[in-house]
C-alpha cells in the first residue's frame, strides 16, 4: 500500500490504496465500504470523487480498514483536516504538525521541499544571483534586505537539493533547466505565502527604493466579468512577454528585479 505520508490530500490516498489492492485482488469500493462498516456500498468512492466528506468516526473507520499503525492513523487524521481546511494560518500549523510526525517515522511529506521553496522570499533571488556571482559572501552582500550567511548558505543547499542549481566541475553554481509547477494544496498554501512576503517588500520598496530604481503604479476601475475575464487574460499574455525579455537579456543581467501583478476586487458584485 501506498505510504499516506506522501500525501497532501487524503482523497488521492484513498484513490492510490484502492487501486493498489484493487490490482492484486478482486477489492472494490463495495467492499471497502463493508470493511469501514459503511451501509452504503458507494459512500467511499463518493468520498473519493469530492462528492463526501469523512467524519471523524469516518476517519477511524477507512484506517483500519487500510490497516493503517497509530502514527499512519494520526497522520492520516491531521491529513483529513489538513484537505478540508480553508484558513492560511491553521491550515499551515496542520502541515507542521504532519511533518513533525513523518520526520518522527522517517519519511518525508513529498511536497515538503517544495513548501520550503515557496515559503521564504529569498530563495528565488539566490537562484538569480547565484550563477552570476563567485561566492556566498557575494550573494550576502547584494541580497536586498540583507539575511545572514546561515540563511544563504541553507537557501543554496536547497536548491541543489530541489534540482533548480547545479555545481559545475569548478565549484561554480549554475541554473538548470528544471522548474517548479505548484498543486492545489501544500504548494498553493506556500504560494500564497510567498505572494504575501513579496507585497510586504513591495510596500518597502516605496520607501526604500528611489523612484529611478522602482515602477510601483496602480488602477482602479469599474469591469464587468466579462471585462474581467479580458483583463486577466491580457495580464497573462503581458506575463509571456515579460519573460522573453528577461530570457534575452540573461547574458546581461545587473540585479534581479520583483514583478508584482495584482488584480482584485475592491467591493462586492453591484446587482442591476
Amino acid at each position: 500500500m501506498p505510504s499516506v505520508f506522501a500525501y497532501s490530500d487524503y482523497r488521492t490516498f484513498m484513490c492510490d490504496a484502492f487501486a493498489e489492492k484493487k490490482a492484486s485482488s478482486r477489492f472494490s469500493w463495495r467492499e471497502f465500504a463493508k470493511r469501514a462498516g459503511y451501509a452504503s456500498p458507494v459512500f467511499l468512492k463518493l468520498v473519493a470523487e469530492k462528492k463526501s466528506s469523512l467524519s471523524e468516526e469516518g476517519i477511524e473507520r477507512v484506517g483500519l480498514a487500510l490497516g493503517l499503525t497509530n502514527k499512519e492513523q494520526e497522520f492520516f487524521r491531521l491529513l483529513v483536516a489538513f484537505t478540508h481546511e480553508t484558513d492560511n494560518a491553521k491550515k499551515q500549523k496542520l502541515f507542521n504538525d504532519m511533518r513533525k510526525i513523518a520526520a518522527l517515522c522517517k519519511n518525508q511529506i513529498v511536497e515538503a521541499n517544495l513548501y520550503d521553496y515557496y515559503k521564504e522570499w529569498y530563495h528565488s533571488v539566490i537562484r538569480e544571483l547565484a550563477s552570476n556571482v563567485s561566492s556566498e559572501s557575494e550573494i550576502a552582500k547584494l541580497l536586498v534586505p540583507k539575511i545572514p550567511m546561515p540563511q544563504v548558505k541553507a537557501s543554496i543547499a536547497l536548491l541543489l537539493k530541489l534540482g533548480l542549481l547545479e555545481k559545475d566541475s569548478n565549484g561554480k553554481y549554475r541554473q538548470t533547466s528544471k522548474h517548479l509547477t505548484t498543486g492545489e494544496n501544500i504548494s498553493s498554501m506556500a504560494v500564497r505565502k510567498h505572494h504575501e512576503n513579496m507585497a510586504t517588500l513591495a510596500v518597502t520598496a516605496l520607501e526604500n527604493i528611489s523612484k529611478e530604481e522602482r515602477d510601483i503604479s496602480g488602477i482602479t476601475m469599474g469591469l464587468s466579468k466579462k471585462g474581467f475575464e479580458a483583463v486577466k487574460a491580457e495580464l497573462a499574455n503581458f506575463r509571456r512577454r515579460i519573460k522573453e525579455i528577461a530570457a534575452q537579456s540573461e547574458s546581461e543581467e545587473e540585479s534581479v528585479y520583483r514583478m508584482n501583478l495584482q488584480l482584485f476586487p475592491l467591493s462586492k458584485e453591484v446587482k442591476k
